[in-house]
């Protein structure tokens, strides 16, 4: 469910990548759209959110707001099903080191666009929020632009404890590429 310049761009990436690794491979990670950490984000982000909420967009706001009503046992079962998807996610990395995947499947909208939406839905956009349920290291690094000028990322994610080998990666990325260097239009920037 890529947008094209996003499978475009993460295709040449990982065509690089490829030489830079012993092997390059398919795999899959362990689905997390079943949890749901609503209350935790409520509770975090409820002393902010209470003094300051025209600091938060409308659809943040929305958000924190659904959230703050999000049931404890829900949260609790949750709360279990990551602890044991957090134990179990080093044996998934046995047969191979790091995972590369795009940040994004979507291309990131101007403010206008984004302001203009009645829901945000993340979910169905980003893939960063999986490695913050699963407890690893992940690191995103330019690896593109769309036709129009918007930047394209790529997440590289290893097991627990390996952020030397994520940040190696991602550095002889960065050094066999110019990404890291580029910058958008001026006209998108307005």
């Amino acid at each position: 469910d890529l947008d094209k310049p996003v499978a475009e761009a993460v295709e040449a990436a990982i065509g690089v990548i490829s030489g830079l690794t012993a092997s390059l491979r398919d795999v899959r990670l362990p689905p997390v759209d079943s949890i749901s950490l609503a209350g935790e984000t409520f509770a975090y982000h409820q002393p902010y959110w209470t003094r300051t909420p025209e600091a938060y967009t409308p659809h943040a706001r929305r958000a924190i707001e659904k959230d703050s009503r999000a049931p404890l046992a829900g949260y609790i079962q949750s709360r279990w099903q990551m602890e044991e998807l957090r134990r179990a996610i080093d044996g998934v990395f046995a047969d191979f080191d790091v995972v590369v995947l795009p940040t994004r499947r979507k291309m990131p909208e101007t403010i206008p666009e984004y302001l203009e939406r009645d829901a945000l839905d993340i979910a169905i956009a980003e893939n960063t929020g999986a490695f913050n349920v699963y407890g690893i290291p992940a690191v995103s690094i330019p690896c593109g632009f769309s036709a129009g000028g918007m930047p394209v990322g790529l997440t590289i994610a290893g097991p627990r404890y390996t952020e030397a080998r994520v940040l190696s990666l991602a550095q002889a990325f960065e050094q066999a590429t110019e990404w890291h260097q580029a910058v958008p239009p001026a006209a998108i920037l307005r």
